[in-house]
């Protein structure tokens, strides 16, 4: 079968187009043949460049390479950091506009969406020794894309803002983009980078921090005793999601084992799919999904198949203004006289918290779901509730630190059990300045 537009296929972070070679030649011997595929190269190592900088340069070579950009002028496949090249390009070239978008079919393969905890070594000395050897870049490994992939960063919450929850721009819907996202839970084969494998990651990217079905909502402290959480409405319908036994590299290598042939047909499904039938690659992608945590667990390593959920906290004040000195705990409020619940979640459930360096505001949580919902399993009447607290100013410049908590985790209700996706929460502490800031008296 013949394909009447062009494909393209965009690397990721330290990258080059000649890794993609292979799955360029897999699309030839599957149809795809009589089209144009497209390698592209552009610079991620380069500390300057940022990936609004790289979105804007993928329309200008479109442009150079006389690729249209009018609606579905031709399909898009990405991996890692290239999720984020198509989403910053799309944002730009759709300018709020959905049904101006070039990519009919969006494949994303391990995309770096919601960060990577390897971004962080990238910028260290450690990563310049290891990948700045080139006169390209010397001794620079892209410090701006890396600020960008780490976990809790503010650019990824802002581009989720605008591509996933903003009302006007309905780019990931079965009318606008249909899109695709694969991603793998093993560690790489290479000893040496197996041995700092993430559970829960494809040994760069999270698998939760790859999926685009997020979740984002607001908490407000105004009444410290009474919270407000509301639920920011998403502008998407589920997003077809796909994990896989793969790693980083082997996500797009078409010479890897293929069981049952999942692997092919949902590349191929995701580069022909109509709107009419994207309910049953959903469908599809879901029990690809399904069976690969279910036998992964009888696996030689079934630790690599534990699912977690992505938490991004970003606490601030009623102006807007940072606040990066505070806690966030569970516990529950009755009935856990020696805090069993409170040492239970964040002494093994909740796994790793990262503060982002550019702004520590910006935290991440990465909670392990199969523990938590065993957890909750053996805890009859359990009612566990979130709480936030920031440490003062100073005596004159306080919080209004909440007294109450949030349920987030109940025995019949687990509001913020999301396995394998990303939440976002955007908190609200009210920040008060006591008598002493300002003092009116009367002429004596």
């Amino acid at each position: 079968m013949a394909y009447d537009i062009p494909v393209i296929i965009l690397h990721g972070w330290s990258d080059t187009s000649a890794s993609f070679v292979p799955l360029g030649n897999f699309l030839r011997a599957n149809g795809f043949n009589v089209v144009d595929i497209w390698l592209g190269d552009y610079l991620s190592m380069n500390d300057e460049i940022t990936l609004f900088d790289l979105g804007t340069a993928f329309g200008r070579a479109l442009d150079k390479n006389a690729i249209p950009q009018k609606r579905y002028s031709f399909d898009l496949i990405v991996h890692s950091t290239g999720g984020l090249v198509a989403r910053e390009y799309l944002r730009q070239v759709c300018a709020g506009d959905a049904t101006k978008t070039p990519v009919k079919h969006l494949c994303m393969l391990s995309p770096a969406n919601f960060g990577s905890p390897l971004a962080a070594l990238g910028k260290t000395m450690l990563g310049r020794l290891l990948k700045g050897w080139d006169w390209n870049h010397f001794g620079q490994t892209g410090t701006q894309i890396l600020n960008a992939l780490d976990l809790a960063a503010p650019y990824s919450w802002e581009l989720a803002l605008a591509d996933l929850f903003n009302p006007q721009f309905k780019i990931f819907t079965p009318a606008n983009a249909l899109t695709t996202v694969f991603v793998g839970t093993v560690a790489y084969d290479n000893p040496i980078r197996s041995a700092v494998h993430e559970n829960g990651s494809d040994g760069t990217v999270r698998v939760a921090t790859a999926n685009l079905n997020a979740h984002a909502f607001s908490v407000d402290f105004a009444d410290p005793q009474k919270p407000v959480v509301r639920a920011r409405p998403k502008n998407f319908d589920p997003i077809a999601f796909a994990v896989f036994p793969r790693n980083h590299t082997t996500v797009h290598d078409p010479a890897q084992p293929d069981p049952n042939g999942d692997w092919t047909k949902t590349l191929i499904k995701a580069l022909t799919i109509e709107p009419g039938d994207y309910g049953n690659h959903l469908a599809d992608c879901q029990r690809i999904t399904s069976s690969t945590f279910q036998n992964g667990l009888t696996s030689d390593h079934p630790e690599w198949f534990n699912q977690y959920e992505h938490v991004v906290f970003h606490v601030h004040d009623q102006y807007g203004s940072p606040i990066t000195d505070y806690m966030v705990e569970f516990y529950q409020e009755e009935g856990d006289p020696k805090d069993k619940v409170f040492n239970e979640i964040h002494g093994d459930i909740l796994e790793k918290v990262t503060t982002n360096k550019q702004d520590g505001s910006f935290r991440s949580f990465f909670l392990n779901t199969d523990r938590l919902t065993a957890y909750l399993a053996t805890q009859d009447g359990a009612d566990i509730q979130m709480s936030f607290s920031a440490a003062n100013v100073s005596e004159r410049i306080i919080y209004r630190n909440p007294t109450a908590g949030i349920d987030v985790f109940t025995t019949e209700n687990q509001a913020l059990l999301f396995p394998n996706e990303p939440v976002l929460i955007d908190v609200t502490l009210y920040r008060d300045q006591t008598d002493e800031v300002f003092k009116l008296g009367k002429l004596p």
